[in-house]
């Protein structure tokens, strides 16, 4: 089967994650190119079966918009799949209105939550344009039952990154946290931030590490006005999170939002201790609180606070809570989650 692939870029986040993984699976018995508009060299690990079309090159028309329509539109002509899939709402809309005349068979994974204020374009690619896909993805079940509105739809989890760690060495006095700097607000670092300055003097051995592009200056501005220099560290973007994860302690998610976070599934597989925010979708699908890990009230900062000093301050319960977080996990093994993307993929083009 010929599989045409559309996402943005192929690093720096947890959907972009997702999508390498697919890819990587779907090329063992697929023809499969990926289609990208950002190509900087960087990237997850692809195997090189897979075909890189790089549609940043060539010429570019404004409005953006309509650049991408265009050549998203000319990529379906060339390759002429028999299946289209599209990651992120971003993209979509444009795959959408590209493939509108062409009529391929079409999947569209959608990652962000739909439970937040939406833009008026983002809005009409959720209620009206993704009616016109053969199938649309969602990744917690809370968006699935939200979106009443589609008959299209089914629940697919994202998967573990990485093999579950067998032997736990998080012995680092270190919190870590994983993001795009750029999507501070989304990921709430300012609310860890002012966390960690009423927790930092306390514990002046332990340190707040953030892995991500380093893209914005608003964190590392608040850490300095706060004086936390010396206890938090910026480490950048990486591809070998799960090395890190092996050797901390503590991860913590104090995301406002998510649509369902591959970081805290990381972390959890790599048997670190972890705190979440129990925001709209995600962390509460994927923990027992208490038991796997530990929620804190979405937003209340005194909430993660006490939380976060009580993991600092209890060495056995960082254990226990990593050791359940390992079992808990094994329903999103990669096996699990390519099984069922088989199954819709299949299903999808049969129709």
């Amino acid at each position: 089967m010929k599989i045409l692939f559309f996402i943005s870029k192929l690093y720096g986040g947890g959907a972009e994650r997702v999508a390498s993984i697919l890819l990587n699976h779907l090329c063992e018995k697929h023809n499969v190119t990926a289609a990208i508009f950002n190509n900087d060299g960087k990237q997850y690990p692809i195997d090189d079966r897979i075909n890189i079309l790089d549609l940043s090159k060539g010429t570019r028309i404004r409005p953006y918009q309509l650049n991408r329509i265009i050549k998203c539109r000319k990529a379906i002509k060339n390759v002429n799949p028999d299946l289209i899939i599209s990651f992120l709402v971003g993209l979509n809309k444009f795959v959408v209105l590209a493939n509108c005349f062409i009529r391929k068979k079409l999947i569209l994974s959608e990652h962000n939550t739909m439970q937040v204020k939406l833009s008026a374009m983002e809005w009409s690619t959720q209620h009206l344009l993704y009616r016109f896909a053969s199938m649309v993805t969602f990744i917690s079940k809370s968006d699935y039952n939200y979106a009443k509105w589609l008959k299209n739809k089914t629940l697919i989890y994202n998967p573990l990154s990485y093999p579950i760690s067998t032997t736990i060495h998080n012995n680092e006095k270190n919190i870590i946290t994983i993001g795009p700097q750029k999507r501070w607000n989304a990921k709430g670092f300012d609310i860890l931030i002012h966390a960690w300055a009423q927790i930092a003097p306390l514990h002046p051995d332990w340190k707040l590490q953030f892995v991500g592009t380093i893209d914005d200056n608003k964190i590392s501005d608040m850490v300095k006005t706060l004086g936390l220099e010396k206890q938090v560290d910026f480490i950048g973007w990486t591809n070998e999170i799960d090395k890190i994860l092996q050797t901390k302690s503590i991860y913590v998610l104090s995301s406002r939002r998510e649509g369902f976070p591959c970081s805290l599934l990381e972390a959890m597989s790599q048997g670190c201790a972890c705190l979440a925010f129990d925001c709209k979708t995600g962390p509460n699908e994927i923990i027992t609180d208490g038991v796997s890990g530990i929620l804190a009230r979405n937003g209340d900062v005194d909430d993660l606070t006490a939380k976060l000093q009580l993991l600092i301050e209890d060495g056995p319960l960082r254990k226990r809570l990593g050791a359940s977080a390992t079992e808990e996990v094994r329903k999103f093994e990669k096996e699990k989650i390519m099984q069922q993307w088989d199954e819709l993929i299949q299903l999808t083009v049969e129709q």
